[in-house]
């Protein structure tokens, strides 16, 4: 043996079976008897072999790679945003959890669905997560014609694999919250319309405005802080009286653009005009004020959705589904009385 190390060609030896039969046999294959495995295994146990997982997920005919496809943006760099490093964290855990190794994958123009299934076909990678994807994508009924385990975060789609987040547990508390600190009328920026996200947000916006008796204005925007900045533009344009005394929005990026406007318009946050966010991402508690948010549990998707596939590639699940997960809200400093 390699010092304290043992290693496969160790556990045949001692077993006096071939190498390729220790590894079926702790792979728990069909073309072992049980009375070899449970001798492979026992010998294993007494040598202290441990099989790398990497090497496991190999016999079955695997990569052990997952392909986590993230848009590729013109103008800035993907993992420039707070969403997506904190997504790969829980991504990455959970893939490191289960033996699993993960590769960026960037989703360009030329990035079809019948690429994608090749990039399964030729062992790059043994199955996919989408992280951004818009409501609208002709590329998820080719990989499911084609059987390419895959499942998406923030976003779902009848029939397959999905882990999302819903929006109106912690926009119910930001609702109260602004409610209690005597708000009546509030403003709304939104996210990209495209996307299920925005849409189900904005649903949800409407839908409390109303239950709480609150007078609502609304802007669209895409998620951007440009867009936070313009909208906050307009909805604070108009005579004091009718404007909105807070102003939600769809994303923390968007929030700290409303931020940048007041500043510009010489208004206070919170004295003047109160804010909240959505994502909770770090920028939220590193800017100042720092800001009241929802709190969406992306790193979490991030680990769902990498284990649901994993489930899906080892067919420990035979079937895709839905996971949702709840939204919380915080309170910090861009939240005030209105009118103080």
């Amino acid at each position: 043996m390699d010092g304290n190390k043992p290693s496969r060609a160790d556990v045949a030896r001692a077993a006096g079976v071939a190498e390729s039969t220790v590894s079926r046999a702790l792979n728990d294959s069909s073309l072992i008897s049980p009375a070899i495995k449970d001798k492979v295994r026992r010998t294993a146990e007494a040598l202290g072999y441990r099989p790398s997982r990497q090497a496991a997920n190999f016999a079955r005919g695997r990569t052990g790679t997952l392909g986590l496809v993230v848009p590729r943006y013109t103008s800035f760099p993907p993992f420039s945003r707070a969403y997506f490093p904190t997504l790969l964290d829980g991504v990455v855990l959970a893939a490191e959890e289960r033996g699993f190794l993960v590769t960026i994958v960037l989703d360009k123009a030329e990035t079809t669905g019948d690429r994608l299934a090749e990039m399964v076909a030729g062992r790059s990678v043994d199955g996919f997560l989408f992280a951004v994807s818009p409501a609208k994508y002709d590329r998820y009924n080719c990989l499911k014609r084609s059987g390419v385990p895959f499942a998406l975060i923030n976003n779902y789609h009848k029939g397959f694999a999905s882990v999302d987040a819903r929006p109106e547990p912690g926009m119910r508390d930001a609702f109260g919250h602004a409610w209690g600190l005597r708000h009546r009328r509030v403003g709304y920026i939104t996210g990209d319309l495209a996307y299920k996200n925005g849409v189900d947000r904005l649903e949800t916006f409407r839908r409390l405005s109303a239950e709480f008796g609150m007078y609502p204005s609304e802007v669209e925007g895409n998620f951007s802080r440009t867009s936070g900045y313009e909208g906050a533009i307009r909805l604070l344009a108009g005579p004091r009286k009718s404007r909105p005394t807070v102003i939600m929005t769809a994303s923390d990026r968007a929030a700290i653009g409303v931020i940048g406007a007041c500043d510009d318009l010489g208004m206070r946050v919170p004295e003047d005009v109160s804010i909240i966010g959505y994502d909770d991402l770090h920028p939220a508690r590193d800017i100042s004020p720092q800001l009241s948010t929802v709190h969406n549990p992306i790193e979490e998707s991030g680990k769902e959705a990498a284990t649901l596939l994993i489930e899906l590639i080892g067919k420990e699940r035979r079937k895709a589904a839905a996971k949702w997960l709840d939204t919380s809200f915080v309170a910090r400093e861009s939240t005030s009385y209105a009118g103080v």
